[in-house]
């Protein structure tokens, strides 16, 4: 599709030259020049929109090869996986006692990971409607987990401040297109002193 518009954008690039050469030779100098300036004009408005498809097309692209990366750092750097099939445990089963002790530093790093990810949303770099079929459920695991919210999270709050600035608009913005929170029903937005952290300035 992209292919396509860039073959039509050039062929009528093309011929609008073409068409001007060739008027401005049949045609009186006044009236050829009039009409060389208006192509002229045209063939730049043609190109300023297409190099504006070209800049959407790679910012897309780089949106997309930041996203593979970054999902690659969560196994391969911050080696989260054992973590996220704890955390898979919990969420299946509410009694599961996640060994909070076992996997501290896993547990900082998995939160570090995302605090990454906040910085980028809450300063409008990274858009939630890009990152929300990749990463949320990833998000959504950890951080509505009762006990990463005990043992960390609640206590340690001023250090996750992306996380929790960020929260609000994912959490709206899944609601607002009806798709599952995970662990909704103990959500983040429910903790003590979310509000100090979420909403301050």
């Amino acid at each position: 599709m992209q292919n396509n518009k860039s073959i039509y954008i050039t062929v009528l690039s093309v011929a609008l030259i073409a068409f001007g050469m060739f008027g401005s030779l049949l045609l009186e100098e006044a009236l050829a020049n009039r009409i060389v300036g208006i192509i002229t004009a045209c063939t730049a408005i043609v190109g300023a929109v297409s190099l504006f498809y070209q800049f959407k097309r790679d910012k897309n692209l780089n949106e997309a090869s930041f996203l593979v990366d970054y999902s690659q750092q969560f196994y391969e750097i911050y080696d989260c996986a054992d973590l996220m099939n704890e955390l898979e445990k919990c969420r299946i089963d509410p009694d599961y006692v996640l060994d909070t002790e076992k996997y501290y530093q896993k547990i900082v790093g998995y939160l570090e990971w995302l605090e990454t990810l906040g910085a980028l949303v809450n300063s409008n770099l990274l858009s939630i409607s890009k990152i929300d079929d990749v990463l949320s459920y990833r998000y959504f695991l950890i951080v509505n987990n009762k006990q990463i919210q005990d043992c960390e999270l609640i206590t340690n709050r001023e250090f996750y401040r992306g996380i929790y600035k960020m929260y609000p608009s994912w959490e709206r913005y899944k609601k607002d297109r009806k798709r599952i929170v995970v662990l909704e029903e103990t959500s983040l937005s429910k903790t003590e002193g979310f509000a100090d952290i979420a909403y301050q300035k």
